[in-house]
């Protein structure tokens, strides 16, 4: 009797594993918090490098709805996640440690606070006090982007002359562009876009949450690759932050147009 107790039991376990296995992992919803249940395995914490899961899917998600990007949604917080964490951080004046706050999801919420309306419909604004860069198409914000500017450090340039590593602040216009790596006497670049002289928005593999370069602008690998897509020479390129105010590099508003005396 006993026996055949443990056999029916047994049954029930096997059974039951069964139709856990078979429930399919995207039915979870993480919209819906009765899902995960009250344990604090399913609360939200902090999202960061190495994180994964549902959550960090759903925090890709979201960051791509805000204006920032992600290339894939794949539950993994790896290093384009990591950008557009710290590019929703410098925009917002969080912390720039990487580091996803559960207090921070519903700002992911809010209109994106772009720089400003006025300027060319479409062109690309850098701040370089917050370290971050305007995608803009048809006067509307299409993407922020992590960036490292000049860290202001002294170094020697091509002529031989010790110089500070200061990004060029003013309005632009992209004037050349190369494929691929390019090799400068500085370093490597890839699919640099100039704006000034030998100063380009490029790709690279160190783009740290501060400003680091010896005067150009970088960002990642897969944003340059991204931005090439809508940058076009004769583009107008926006620079300040550090010594001019963005308001410095905008055209005077239009004067009123003068009536004639007698037609009023």
């Amino acid at each position: 009797m006993v026996r055949s107790g443990r056999l029916a039991m047994a049954a029930v376990t096997a059974l039951l594993m069964l139709l856990v296995i078979a429930i399919p992992a995207a039915a979870i919803d993480v919209h819906d918090p009765s899902i995960f249940g009250p344990g604090e395995a399913w609360e939200r914490t902090p999202l960061h490098a190495g994180s994964t899961g549902p959550w960090v899917r759903e925090l890709q998600l979201s960051l791509n709805r805000a204006g920032f990007r992600v290339a894939e949604a794949d539950g993994v917080f790896a290093s384009q996640t990591l950008g557009a964490v710290l590019a929703f951080q410098k925009l917002h004046g969080l912390e720039r440690d990487g580091v996803f706050q559960p207090e921070h999801w519903e700002m992911l919420q809010l209109p994106l606070a772009g720089p400003g309306t006025n300027g060319e419909p479409d062109r690309i604004e850098v701040d370089l006090e917050r370290q971050i860069l305007f995608l803009i198409e048809g006067s509307a914000v299409l993407r922020v982007l992590p960036v490292s500017s000049g860290n202001g450090a002294a170094y020697v340039n091509y002529a031989g002359n010790t110089v500070a590593a200061r990004t060029p602040e003013g309005r632009f216009e992209f004037n050349r562009q190369r494929n691929g790596w390019h090799e400068s006497y500085l370093g490597f670049m890839y699919a640099p876009v100039y704006f000034r002289g030998g100063y380009a928005i490029h790709g690279s593999n160190s783009v740290p949450a501060y400003p680091a370069s010896h005067g150009c602008v970088r960002v990642t690998l897969s944003d340059m690759d991204y931005l090439r897509q809508y940058v076009e020479l004769g583009m107008p390129v926006y620079v300040y932050g550090n010594r001019n105010e963005r308001a410095d590099l905008l055209p005077p508003p239009p004067k009123p147009r003068e009536i004639p005396p007698g037609l009023v």
